[in-house]
């Protein structure tokens, strides 16, 4: 199995993110071929393994690969970003892949074989029929539920497998590529078997299960199929929503759970707030319902009791205007059994009346700020973690149908108005429309005609949320001072090290040191970027600081380091000569010792 990576709107399978369906894919086949040895790789390691090989001249370990009688490559992005812990399959991925494994029976799946392989944002996805006109090699792509097919397939005839030229001899074959699940009690034995995948993981650590974040479904399909939903949206096509039972959701968190994941994102459906919902109340949306959704969320903690991190994702603001009673009290369910730093993304996508007519976008900026207020209301609090319990986060699409200079005006007041408001946003997500396969030839021409156009303005318009936006928000959320607790150590960046805490959407940190990798650590906020925050690992001990560390202290920079370093142990009156009061008040934040400062131990202080 070669995990492309999943990043749909209503999921994300980029590392540490792991989606259900490679899961599911290794359950249907374990559970019908127990014996196979399964192999998983995702293109990340794949890429690497050929290109060190290849530069070595060396096969050592290529020819295990090639090995493979099968090869199941996954892969659908349709929202594509920018990844700290990976980066999901490309269109020209395919050929090395296909060239690599010449021999082996390859079959391709995943959202892409029906939306499209989508690469950048403003440009149009690759259809998989360009694959399918170039490149003969791959055997099967499937177009139904991957899980479901290869299930039935496996039942049909295992041996098929062992004869690829037989396959299409199969009775309806082409029809069974297109299966789709008919319930959703169908995957419960996949989801379940399918916890035995983690363990191949290279997020996952036996240890302490590392940052592997299992992504988690809980329905299908989009609450507004009813009234065609987001004209630009994918999911709207996947149908009316159905939904899986609670107890079913539970036991596939209490397999994972047992084979030793400690993260997890209720993030695979189109709205939490949304699970198990009611009758269309109002014909905008339906009314949710907030018991099946408290007995949801309590039973998973109840058997998970250590569990490190339980997340959601997205939420649609409707529910708060025409539900508030309902909202609320969802909300402070989540907020009750949840972990902190939790999210809730809010698809805004643009407050232009006119865009949201003409994209049939789902609230208006009146409605998406009653959202905002009531999770801000209940979400504000600091967590044991160091991060508020629960915060809005807003999801903006640049491109859409009657988008005007006018429009990224609004959308910028609206932003202003949050911040005077003193209202917490945790992220702001700016994206450029990507358009996805299977859409007007003629609407493609427009919406590429249109971002061209749009390109420097975008940068502007970007650039100023960044400064006047984004920046002050991380000064109120991330006050200099506060500790975060349990940050992940992903990559060394240059002679620093980034770092993440497990959860959705973690806010990155900086830290001016090689740090040893796949580890916790506590680090102490010491300044801010425009959506990151520079950290010291805690507790900071100003004497062991290197220039470089001392360097990225709000206020000290880069001549105050020199002299500091040059002249400490310093006297409170020498570190006063050095820096201004408030400065100095700054960094009694970061090293508390040094408020009860006595000449007659200075060395304990610094």
């Amino acid at each position: 199995m070669i995990d492309g990576y999943i990043d749909e709107p209503s999921c994300l399978g980029v590392p540490p993110f792991l989606a259900p369906l490679p899961r599911y894919i290794y359950g249907s086949i374990k559970k019908f071929m127990p014996s196979w040895e399964i192999d998983y790789k995702t293109i990340d390691q794949l890429r690497k393994v050929l290109k060190e090989n290849y530069q070595n001249n060396s096969h050592i370990g290529l020819n295990n690969l090639r090995e493979n009688n099968i090869i199941i490559l996954i892969t659908g992005v349709s929202v594509p970003g920018k990844y700290l812990g990976g980066t999901p399959l490309r269109f020209s991925d395919l050929k090395h892949i296909s060239n690599f494994f010449s021999e082996s029976f390859k079959i391709i799946c995943g959202p892409s074989t029906v939306f499209g392989i989508g690469e950048e944002g403003g440009k149009p996805s690759i259809p998989i029929e360009r694959l399918e006109s170039n490149d003969k090699k791959w055997n099967l792509i499937i177009k139904g539920d991957p899980e479901i097919v290869l299930s039935k397939l496996l039942q049909e005839n295992e041996e098929i497998f062992y004869k690829y030229e037989e396959i299409d001899q199969i009775s309806n074959f082409k029809e069974i590529l297109q299966y789709k699940r008919k319930n959703m009690e169908e995957i419960l034995d996949f989801s379940i078997i399918g916890a035995g995948l983690i363990s191949l993981h290279p997020n996952y650590s036996e240890n302490d299960g590392g940052n592997l974040t299992c992504e988690i479904e809980t329905f299908r399909g989009c609450p507004r199929y009813l009234n065609g939903g987001c004209l630009f949206c994918v999911e709207p096509k996947k149908g009316p929503t159905i939904h899986r039972k609670i107890d079913s959701i539970v036991e596939e968190i209490k397999s994972l759970y047992n084979n030793g994941v400690r993260h997890f994102r209720l993030g695979n459906q189109t709205d939490f707030y949304a699970f198990n919902h009611g009758l269309f109340k109002n014909k905008r949306y339906p009314k949710p319902n907030p018991e099946a959704i408290e007995e949801l969320l309590s039973k998973i903690r109840n058997s998970c009791p250590d569990i490190r991190t339980l997340h959601i994702d997205n939420v649609n603001a409707l529910n708060f205007v025409l539900y508030p009673k309902e909202a609320e009290k969802i909300t402070r369910s989540i907020i009750k059994y949840c972990t902190d730093g939790n999210i809730a993304a809010i698809g805004v996508e643009s407050v232009d009346p006119k865009v949201i007519s003409m994209n049939n976008l789902k609230a208006s900026a009146d409605e998406i700020m009653v959202a905002i207020s009531i999770i801000n209301k209940y979400g504000k609090i600091i967590g044991k973690n160091g991060n508020p319990a629960f915060l809005p986060g807003l999801n903006f699409i640049m491109g859409l149908q009657g988008e005007t200079e006018e429009s990224l005006n609004l959308n910028y007041q609206f932003l202003k108005k949050i911040l005077q408001e003193n209202y917490l946003i945790r992220r702001i997500n700016l994206r450029k429309f990507l358009i996805p396969s299977g859409f007007n030839p003629k609407f493609n021409k427009k919406i590429k005609k249109h971002l061209t156009k749009f390109s420097s303005k975008y940068f502007k318009w970007k650039n100023s949320i960044r400064k006047d936006i984004d920046h002050p928000l991380l000064q109120k959320i991330y006050p200099i001072g506060r500790e975060l607790k349990n940050v992940y150590a992903e990559k060394n960046d240059g002679n620093g090290t980034l770092l993440r805490q497990p959860g959705t959407y973690p806010i990155t940190c900086f830290v001016p040191r090689k740090l040893d990798l796949f580890q916790f650590y506590n680090l102490i906020v010491v300044d801010h970027g425009f959506r990151s925050l520079n950290c010291l690992t805690a507790p900071i001990e100003l004497i062991k600081l290197t220039q470089r560390e001392l360097e990225i202290i709000d206020g000290i920079g880069k001549k105050r380091a020199k002299t500091i370093i040059l002249k400490r142990p310093l006297s409170k009156k020498e570190w006063l000569e050095i820096l201004p009061l408030e400065i100095w008040e700054k960094i009694t934040k970061l090293q508390p010792s040094l408020l009860n400062f006595n000449e007659k131990n200075i060395q304990n202080l610094n």
